[in-house]
């Protein structure tokens, strides 16, 4: 898992900016998002902010729920009161998904501090891939 940073300020989360995971084999869609087929899809990300631990979630626009089989992310440190990106692409190719950042509603913070994420799946936890960086 990593983030990428495409907006105009490196160390806060802003649209445009990617998340992106990467698997050890082959993604079945329909884990993720029932009935998705790994096309581009809308999705929303929440970062909810309790100063310490952030944490970034998937969502589906449809229900607000959460999309499980993403897990989460810890940033430690956005501390974002609530940051809503609605109208995020989501899409899968091969092993890996990426979730570009759609519209912020809510507050974000600039972090340009290095950090590790650390994403939490139903089947473990694993740290950022490369090294630590100030994400987003």
């Amino acid at each position: 898992m990593d983030t990428v940073d495409n907006g105009a300020q490196r160390g806060q989360p802003e649209p445009g900016d990617a998340i992106v995971f990467t698997y050890a084999g082959t993604v079945d869609p329909d884990l993720i998002l029932p009935g998705w087929d790994g096309s581009t899809t809308g999705v929303t990300v929440r970062i909810e902010g309790n100063r310490t631990e952030d944490v970034v979630t998937v969502r589906d626009p449809s229900d607000d729920s959460v999309l499980t089989g993403l897990g989460l992310v810890r940033t430690d440190g956005y501390y974002a009161d609530t940051a809503i990106f609605s109208n995020s692409q989501m899409t899968l190719s091969g092993t890996t998904v990426t979730i570009v950042l759609g519209t912020l509603s809510g507050t974000t913070h600039r972090d340009p501090s290095a950090k590790a994420l650390v994403w939490s799946t139903p089947q473990g936890s694993a740290t950022e891939s490369g090294h630590p960086d100030s994400n987003f």
